[in-house]
């Protein structure tokens, strides 16, 4: 009886993988053209990408607009100011080198005890439109200029 329940047994498992075989033929078919299109898409994007170079992002342009803040109106609160600091990537006191103002500063709009006002508003509503890599150069170029100025002193 044995015999008889292991032999079962196995005729059950090859129809079951014979079965399961041809139900994913098809699949492997689709999925083998599917990666030959994704390879030569692949291809296509990278001609396109030698052809046409990626415009240069110009933090000269940001930094203008951080300086020289527009007469825009602008809702910035706590919970904005927060969102926009996660969205850069950046800490309290990397936003107060980029505002010009103190740290301290920073932390009273973000905790709700201060709003910020005037040109400081307008700053913040100029870096909404910003981008890591912009806001990295910023940083970059006013610690160098940080470091030039303590070099001259």
């Amino acid at each position: 009886m044995a015999d008889f329940k292991q032999l079962l047994s196995e005729e059950i498992r090859r129809l079951a993988r014979k079965e399961i075989r041809s139900a994913l033929a098809p699949m492997a078919e689709t999925l083998a053209s599917l990666k030959r299109q994704i390879a030569e898409q692949k291809k296509q994007i990278a001609a396109l990408t030698r052809a046409v170079p990626a415009p240069e992002a110009k933090p000269e342009a940001l930094a203008a607009s951080i300086a020289k803040p527009s007469e825009k109106k602008v809702r910035i609160n706590a919970a904005g100011i927060i969102r926009l600091r996660g969205k850069l990537g950046i800490t309290q006191a990397e936003l107060a080198k980029l505002l010009n103002v103190a740290m301290h500063t920073v932390s009273a709009w973000e905790q709700g005890h201060r709003i910020p006002r005037g040109a400081h508003k307008a700053q913040l509503a100029a870096l909404r439109g910003a981008g890591k890599r912009e806001i990295k150069r910023l940083l970059a170029a006013a610690k160098s200029e940080n470091a030039k100025a303590e070099a001259a002193k």
